[in-house]
């Protein structure tokens, strides 16, 4: 999978908080198309679990009857972390900023990614340390989501 796709979690809450996309040219729109490469996370009957559509179909080259699309088993966008980090700065004013630190803890240096999440109205809130970049975003868009009533 690649790094900056969302997680599962990521997604599920994206899509409680009402984003959608595809992926078409720079535009990101909506539609019921889907080709292998999308990036969506599907209900696959087989395995019983979610996967990422464009991972199943690289490690199987299986069609699409493998997945279920029902109340039980929604379909889960995935986009790309800048794109869920910009769609939650455009329509929410939630500013989700990584940030590379140091901290010198009893003389030892410590290196690392903390997220800042900064709320328009709320102010900001800043999260632990993670030795990645993607880690550190992925945890400041889930918390941003959760801020969105």
């Amino acid at each position: 999978m690649d790094k900056d796709i969302i997680t599962l979690d990521t997604a599920i809450l994206a899509h409680e908080k009402g984003f959608k996309f595809n992926r078409s040219g720079n535009d990101i729109s909506y539609t019921r198309d889907f080709e292998p490469n999308d990036f969506r996370y599907w209900y696959n009957r087989l395995s019983k679990k979610y996967l990422l559509v464009s991972d199943y179909y690289a490690e199987t080259n299986q069609n699409i009857q493998q997945y279920i699309h029902s109340k039980d088993h929604p379909v889960y966008d995935a986009p790309l972390q800048y794109e869920l980090q910009k769609w939650l700065r455009e329509n929410y004013s939630v500013q989700v900023t990584p940030k590379y630190n140091t901290y010198n803890v009893y003389e030892k240096e410590y290196l690392g990614y903390q997220c800042e999440v900064y709320d328009f109205k709320n102010g900001s809130k800043k999260y632990k340390l993670y030795k990645t970049y993607e880690a550190a975003l992925e945890k400041g868009l889930q918390e941003a989501l959760k801020l969105i009533k």
